[in-house]
């Protein structure tokens, strides 16, 4: 008796406090759920009122409840029982489901069980009985970021005729979204909501069914993957720390107002990785947050607590940025496009060392309008009119930032020429190793070999940063600029192909570290020189630091390294020195400034943010 008193008085002055805690916080967490951890965590009174304590802990707003996930569901009682106790306490209940393979649920596809066969009967009729059993549960339910396929059986074979596998399975998922879920689901409840949510691997969406153009006009809502973990490990592939924010950004240009909130998790991650992928999800622009799974929050994992220490800082940072516009050079990536070839293109998940190397992304589904600098990697090349684009680009005086790699697919002799090559450039040279380099002339070694593709020095144009491999200059980045007056830079960045990651276990992620994650901070404080900043700022900082740009005199600097690291600001323009730390963001003990007449010395602690306002 005396527990179920203790219960009701504790649950009171939770949902108070979380009144007046959510008035005040403009970014909203919410917890997901497996089917499993429902009946595991919420099973009783006492588990539900221990939850609710350590949601006030981050002010979750709301709780996503799985019902099926390999194929388990819970007691559909106990489910609508959970929701209904969240419901009563102010905290939002919403379902959730998971499209892989489980014991008698759908049938596994050929390559991996982590995807299903959705040509199969028996996948198809699974999915829309068990839908239909519980989509009067909730009024919104979201699709986990496993519904793709790479299915290659003899179903699909015959159903995909003379089609690309890309464009079959985008077909299929498409009708099968519509068909085996979405409809049945209104069958039986007219109001639910479907949210389709994808995986952090924004450049390998199409190979394997997620459309990106028509999904989220057939879906009521999309939410993205911000899920980064580990750079340095082989477990989740070595993801960059900005792919999230890269993946965000994109689907945000692709999607518009349909875009929903972020989705990160614990694997593979240090607390300080973990962290990072809020940060980074909000620099984005995610005003809502899916915390995946809740359990090691309840067991207050190292990670757990890692957000719950800094959760002040990472809402402030959302107010701080709330409204305000990403500034930086627009990176032109059409839905559906490739960055891989079979003549030596490799620019797959570019941007996201674009963004690690503090060159402030600004990504784009559609050809970029008003701006002052574009960025084009292999990608673009699938857009037939980008020609036209980019001489009118050149017209209107933009700065444009190639790849070899865009340059050798687009294969249009006046635009090679116009980037300083008269002959058509060759991708297939393999990689040297490079500890010399050269800027503007002044030649170093460096502490650290990197490997670098040799292309064929430019006829036209000026090396502003190179390698040496013996007697060989392999040009790291040029500039010629063109009668009008626009400065076309040629940025020898060279990531990943289709066919390294194709063989690797995963299939879907970066299958080794890269070398440009070492490149010489000489070398990357001289490309971001180069090319036009939002402001007249000129920022020397180490490699593995991202540099983002804000309406309102905002920068924030994002750091990447497991040590302290200093960044140098200065004006270009000659005004005075107004540079300070943002005190609306609660920086750590290790972050600290020093400030000459014309420099301002900000130390950036390991993996952590530093907010700049002048």
């Amino acid at each position: 008796m005396l527990r179920n008193v203790f219960c009701v008085v504790l649950v009171f002055f939770l949902s108070a406090s979380k009144v007046s805690a959510r008035k005040l916080n403009t970014l909203r967490f919410e917890a997901y759920v497996t089917a499993k951890q429902v009946e595991r965590l919420f099973a009783t009174e006492q588990d539900r009122v221990q939850a609710l304590r350590m949601f006030d802990k981050i002010k979750i707003s709301k709780v996503w409840l799985e019902f099926v996930r390999h194929g388990h569901s819970p007691d559909k009682k106990v489910l609508a029982e959970v929701r209904d106790f969240f419901v009563s306490n102010q905290i939002n209940a919403s379902g959730g489901i998971t499209t892989t393979a489980g014991k008698d649920f759908g049938l596994c596809s050929t390559g991996t069980f982590l995807f299903l066969n959705y040509q199969s009967d028996k996948t198809q009729q699974d999915m829309f009985s068990r839908i239909k059993e519980f989509a009067d549960v909730f009024d919104e339910i979201i699709v986990d970021d496993f519904f793709a396929t790479e299915d290659t059986s003899d179903m699909s074979k015959k159903e995909k005729r003379d089609s690309s596998w890309s464009q079959y399975r985008m077909n299929l998922m498409c009708d099968f979204a519509l068909r085996f879920m979405i409809e049945p689901a209104r069958s039986v409840n007219s109001d639910v909501r479907l949210i389709i949510k994808y995986p952090q691997w924004y450049d390998r969406f199409h190979p394997y069914g997620y459309d990106v153009v028509r999904q989220p006009e057939i879906f009521d809502g999309v939410w993205v993957g911000t899920e980064t973990r580990n750079p340095q490990t082989e477990t989740f592939g070595y993801v960059m720390p900005t792919q999230g924010y890269i993946n965000y950004c994109w689907l945000r240009s692709v999607a518009k107002e349909k875009t929903g909130g972020a989705w990160f998790d614990f694997h593979d991650c240090t607390p300080a990785m973990y962290l990072m992928q809020a940060y980074q999800s909000v620099l984005a622009g995610a005003e809502e947050i899916i915390l995946f799974d809740i359990e090691k929050f309840i067991n207050q994992s190292d990670s757990a607590k890692a957000l719950v220490n800094r959760y002040d800082a990472v809402s402030a940072l959302s107010g701080l940025l709330r409204n305000r516009k990403a500034l930086g050079t627009a990176c032109y990536k059409p839905p559906h496009s490739d960055g891989s070839d079979a003549a030596g293109g490799a620019n797959l998940f570019i941007y996201d060392y674009i963004a690690s190397s503090g060159l402030s992304p600004i990504m784009t589904s559609a050809p970029p309008l008003s701006v002052s600098s574009v960025f084009l990697s292999r990608h673009a090349a699938a857009d037939k009119h980008i020609g036209k684009h980019i001489r009118k680009w050149i017209k209107d005086g933009v700065c444009l930032v190639m790849t070899p790699d865009f340059i050798a697919a687009l294969n249009d002799a006046e635009i090679t020429r116009l980037a300083g090559y008269n002959e058509r450039i060759n991708l297939t040279a393999d990689e040297k190793q490079v500890a010399q380099f050269v800027v503007d002339g002044d030649k170093f070694k460096s502490s650290s070999i990197v490997s670098l593709r040799p292309i064929a020095v430019p006829q036209t144009a000026k090396i502003l940063c190179a390698g040496l491999a013996g007697e060989s200059v392999i040009p790291i980045l040029t500039r010629r600029q063109t009668e009008s007056g626009c400065d076309i830079f040629v940025l020898n960045m060279s990531t990943f192909t289709h066919k390294e990651i194709i063989e690797a276990p995963l299939m879907l992620l970066p299958t080794r570290p890269l070398d440009i994650s070492q490149w010489p901070e000489r070398v990357t404080n001289r490309i971001r020189s180069a090319l036009p900043s939002p402001y007249p700022l000129n920022i020397k900082c180490p490699n593995n630091m991202g540099v983002y740009f804000y309406q309102g005199n905002i920068l924030v600097l994002a750091s990447f390294q497991d040590v302290p690291v200093e960044a140098v600001l200065t004006r270009k323009d000659g005004q005075p020195n107004t540079f300070f730390l943002d005190t609306n963001f609660p920086h750590i003990t290790t972050t600290g400034t020093k400030k000459t007449e014309k420099q301002f010395i900000v130390t950036v602690g390991p993996w952590e943010l530093a907010v700049i306002r002048w």
